[in-house]
């Protein structure tokens, strides 16, 4: 009798961890596809996205890369460069749908043709891209295309990929401690953050930045011929596969520059 009810209880739990193990296997599938059907609205993207970090949590991920930038590379001291490029991008961030932060634009010394977003809202351009731009237009173009990375969190999406299992179980229930949460989401990710930043984004991420980079652009008043222009400078710079970050991101240049054009005369009409 007694080893009977010993092996009901038994049974009863191991299917307690079994249903436990499976809701969490479930919320970790949900998670990592980027399942539609729970979380909240995202203006940029139009649909319901479950991000477990935070905007507190994404600001210090982005202060945290900005040491280590800083660390690796020349941030520019000119002036007249610096507030140009702030200037421009003040216009294209008043517009962005993503305003739970406040927009940084940085200028790297490095004669590479590169640009990248960081978690938290953070923008840098290089100024080896800055040169071969001429017009308001061409940098808006580029800061527009960052800030479309920003306000579709798109960093962040590759950060939540790449999160292992029992970070993705201790965010999903709560278990990491609510007064340093946010610091112990950058410790956990010091390595993973950096290379993700640096790292291509995918096909859809890349249209879609395009898309709402023309729609910054058009609601900050800056000539949308910009963003052609800049896109055929990278495709006319551009070396093969084999080039900069920026030049061998897929999709080709070529098909983003037929995307785009087809962008701006919906916009227009």
């Amino acid at each position: 009798m007694l080893s009977n009810l010993i092996d009901r209880n038994l049974s009863q739990v191991f299917r307690k961890q079994a249903f436990a193990s499976f809701l969490m296997t479930l919320f970790f599938v949900i998670f990592i596809s980027g399942c539609g059907t729970l979380g909240s609205y995202n203006a940029a993207t139009g649909k319901k996205e479950f991000i477990l970090v935070s905007t507190a949590e994404e600001v210090a991920m982005g202060e945290s890369v900005d040491q280590n930038l800083r660390a690796e590379y020349k941030y520019s001291s000119n002036r007249t460069m610096i507030s140009r490029v702030e200037g421009i991008g003040r216009k294209i961030a008043q517009v962005s749908d993503r305003q739970d932060y406040s927009y940084n634009f940085f200028v790297i010394e490095k004669d590479e043709l590169n640009a990248f977003t960081t978690p938290g809202g953070n923008i840098y351009i290089f100024t080896g891209l800055l040169n071969k731009l001429t017009t308001d237009a061409q940098i808006a173009a580029v800061i527009a295309h960052e800030t479309g990375h920003c306000a579709a969190k798109h960093v962040v999406k590759k950060y939540q990929t790449s999160l292992g299992y029992d970070i993705v179980k201790k965010l999903v229930l709560g278990q990491l401690d609510s007064s340093g949460r946010a610091a112990q989401v950058v410790s956990m990710s010091s390595g993973t953050i950096m290379n993700l930043v640096l790292s291509k984004y995918s096909r859809g991420d890349e249209f879609a930045a395009d898309k709402l980079g023309v729609k910054y652009m058009y609601l900050a008043g800056y000539d949308l011929n910009g963003i052609v222009e800049t896109l055929a400078i990278l495709d006319k710079e551009s070396k093969g596969d084999g080039g900069l970050l920026i030049l061998r991101s897929h999709p080709y240049l070529k098909d983003r520059i037929e995307s785009v054009k087809k962008e701006i005369q919906a916009v227009k009409s």
